[in-house]
């Protein structure tokens, strides 16, 4: 094989450069992230009074505090002579949202912020329960997922098994996964600190899904190129598989990168001139993108080769 720069070769240093990338996107993201009213308890009253100072957001939140909710954020909006009150809390079932939104009111009669219950204009309670389901669904969403690729992978690399095990081509599938959604949830972050606007969403949720269904894509054509020059060598007594692999990744390359430009191309014009849930699905895919084809190509398939455990033996071949 011709010398010159080696994917394979150094497999170690794509390893590590993706552990320190996703634990740091993790930390980072878990420790600032911003949920909308999907992901957490929420009350919100609309009513008729002459919001003028901080000072009425700031008792309100002592109201809440002295009542036992001491994890609650309030958001008051005042336009049009109407004040919204919002009050986010994390909760771990509906009565206690229900016993909270309760209390509020009551807060509001005693206070005179409300004379009577006309002064309500509207009430709207998001429950815990909401995103309970949500998770389920998407768990077990999740599951089915990964019971179909591992029947893809099982038959389709049936002919190579003695070679590369479909169940550690499935492994690799997990771990390129997770790497493909750590990266976008890092730079979503980044968004959501330029603007409090932006917030963790049911968006947000279905562009990481929709990652998830797209993100072997690239991997799955490595695997297949691997596959068809390993069919092809396997009759050769001499075959060094890194060198298989290696040829594999740059037979496939020109081909990763050309449909992740063209992928990105689109992806920023929808971002540029889509709406705001076009603006936060699109920014979260082309972030994909980028990472994404790394993954395909600097992690896939050299821990593919680690898996067929040839590394050691064959280094100084590479």
């Amino acid at each position: 094989m011709t010398k010159g720069f080696s994917i394979i070769k150094n497999v170690w240093t794509w390893i590590a450069i993706a552990i320190v990338l996703v634990i740091g996107s993790w930390l980072v993201f878990l420790s600032n992230a911003r949920y909308s009213e999907e992901f957490t308890s929420w009350v919100t009253i609309s009513v008729q009074w002459d919001y003028s100072s901080d000072t009425q957001k700031a008792d309100i939140e002592n109201f809440l505090k002295t009542n036992g909710y001491n994890d609650t954020r309030v958001y008051v909006d005042f336009q049009d002579d109407i004040t919204t009150i919002k009050i986010q809390t994390k909760m771990d079932d509906d009565a206690q949202v229900s016993q909270l939104s309760q209390s509020f009111r009551q807060y509001l009669s005693d206070h005179d912020i409300v004379q009577e219950e006309d002064d309500i204009i509207q009430q709207k309670i998001t429950w815990p329960s909401v995103w309970s389901y949500m998770k389920k669904t998407t768990v077990t969403a999740l599951i089915v997922w990964l019971i179909f690729i591992v029947i893809y992978l099982l038959i389709s690399f049936a002919t190579i098994r003695n070679y590369v095990s479909p169940a550690s081509l499935w492994l690799i599938v997990i771990i390129t996964m997770i790497f493909d959604i750590s990266l976008p949830i890092w730079a979503y972050w980044i968004w959501m600190a330029l603007s409090e606007t932006v917030q963790v969403d049911t968006i947000f949720i279905i562009a990481l899904l929709t990652i998830m269904g797209y993100c072997i894509n690239d991997t799955i054509v490595i695997f297949d190129r691997i596959r068809e020059n390993i069919t092809t060598k396997k009759s050769s007594k001499d075959m060094v598989y890194g060198e298989v692999f290696e040829k594999s990744i740059k037979d496939s390359l020109r081909r990763s990168i050309a449909t992740s430009v063209s992928t990105i191309l689109v992806v920023v014009a929808m971002f540029i001139f889509g709406t705001w849930v076009i603006k936060t699905f699109s920014f979260t895919i082309w972030i994909w993108v980028i990472f994404g084809t790394f993954a395909s190509i600097f992690l896939a398939a050299p821990i593919a080769y680690l898996l067929t455990w040839k590394y050691n033996k064959e280094k100084g071949k590479l």
